[in-house]
């Protein structure tokens, strides 16, 4: 799995202001989200990450395309799922309820065969 920097929401990271530019439309050969933990999130309750899309840069309007639980006591991979259809011309990635812990997060060609 190769992530490229422009696809990239997070590095060791629980925050990001990255907005990456995928084109809008769906894909024939469709990216990935890959979420990891290099080490295990800290939390006092849920921890969850919102893929939301934007016809616009400025996210004035937004929909949220997927939503996915993280596991607070698991490092490695999280998430490895198909960009949900619906996909507009911008996408972010936030993540609430997080309190430690790092992420990598970003889009790619191929879901990493490593274990998770």
């Amino acid at each position: 799995m190769i992530f490229d920097q422009q696809n990239m929401y997070m590095d060791n990271s629980l925050t990001s202001n990255v907005i990456a530019n995928v084109g809008g439309g769906d894909a024939a050969d469709p990216l990935f989200l890959v979420i990891t933990a290099p080490t295990a999130l800290a939390t006092s309750g849920t921890i969850t990450a919102a893929l939301e899309t934007s016809d616009s840069e400025s996210f004035g309007t937004k929909t949220v395309v997927a939503t996915y639980t993280l596991a607070a006591s698991k490092k490695g991979i999280l998430v490895a799922a198909k960009l949900p259809y619906g996909m507009k011309a911008f996408s972010r990635l936030t993540v609430s309820g997080a309190s430690g812990g790092k992420l990598t997060a970003g889009l790619t060609e191929t879901v990493p065969n490593w274990p998770g």
